[in-house]
């Protein structure tokens, strides 16, 4: 399928891509840094997410203490191994084929990214999205200036107030983790301004293009700042910008949550919540405590359940 025309609204943006190796080797290169943005403040401590290889070069990371994922969920692997069992003590789960399977594992995705338009979102959001790309400036910005790095933190402040997830960070170390961003390849920061009122950050996304696939990895809107959608044009525009990129015919936002709002929001912009199969291998007596005295995080684990139809209660937007 050829590469649709982009809206006349949509900014050329040369966002950055990288290899896997090229992207976790520069992780791996920095002290405490997470393999994704927003871990940076639920991190129960500092580094816990580091990727590392198995012995056949596959990445993986830890989307829990000492519990690992491949960074690569959306093909099962030509040859499986386990990962070092010393980087995941608790246990993995790992993309098998879909009679191999155990568990399923929920990711909001889009498995064909080539000709994504405004098409491509729900109806009722392509008035959102194109006010957004109208009345905002987006632009790429460079999270290693210290001036881009305040303001930034004062959106993500307004953001965790409003939304009730994460931690606001200290300014410090706020800005050390955006200086990190900009020494990792494959990392863009696009920023939605209001060229109305002096150019006001309203909103901004951290965005990944590893390995052939656009990852959402954190989005962050300031509460007084919404009327203009950024939002809405910040994800369009990076899906839109990924999807020009030779190679990247795939886009990630992130695990299905129990948020209905949220959930609508990512589906309204084109994702799809899709079940891939997995194989869990998790040690005995975690198995065992989970089943028994945690049954919600054990069924939540398998994916038990109709993850696919979280929000479809929940009016779009």
């Amino acid at each position: 399928m050829p590469p649709a025309s982009p809206p006349a609204d949509l900014p050329q943006l040369a966002l950055s891509a990288a290899t896997a190796d090229a992207y976790c080797e520069a992780i791996l290169a920095q002290r405490g840094v997470e393999t994704w943005w927003y871990l940076t403040g639920l991190a129960p401590y500092r580094g816990y997410s580091r990727p590392f290889r198995d012995r056949t070069g596959r990445w993986w990371w830890c989307v829990k203490p000492h519990f690992a994922w491949p960074l690569d969920f959306f093909e099962p692997p030509a040859r499986a191994v386990p990962p070092p069992r010393v980087k995941c003590l608790l246990g993995y789960q790992d993309r098998v084929a879909e009679d191999a399977g155990d568990s399923r594992v929920w990711m909001n995705v889009i498995l064909d990214t080539r000709g994504y338009d405004v098409t491509s979102v729900e109806a009722n959001k392509r008035r959102a999205v194109r006010k957004g790309l109208k009345e905002l400036e987006l632009t790429i910005v460079d999270p290693g200036d210290s001036a881009v790095a305040a303001a930034a933190q004062e959106v993500w402040v307004s953001h965790v107030q409003r939304t009730g997830w994460n931690r606001p960070l200290t300014s410090a170390r706020f800005v050390e983790s955006w200086r990190q961003l900009a020494r990792t390849p494959g990392t863009t920061v696009l920023a939605a301004r209001d060229p109305q009122q002096g150019g006001l950050l309203c909103a901004w996304l951290i965005g990944r293009v590893v390995g052939g696939v656009a990852y959402v990895d954190t989005i962050a809107s300031h509460t007084e700042r919404l009327a203009k959608r950024p939002n809405d044009a910040l994800v369009f525009a990076f899906v839109a910008g990924a999807a020009r990129l030779p190679g990247v015919t795939r886009a990630h936002y992130s695990l299905v949550s129990s948020l209905g709002p949220l959930e609508r929001f990512k589906r309204s912009l084109g994702f799809v919540p899709t079940a891939f199969p997995a194989r869990l291998h998790v040690l005995a007596p975690l198995r065992l405590a989970l089943r028994r005295l945690r049954p919600g995080i054990w069924a939540r684990l398998r994916g038990e359940g109709d993850w696919n139809r979280v929000g479809e209660e929940t009016e779009p937007s």
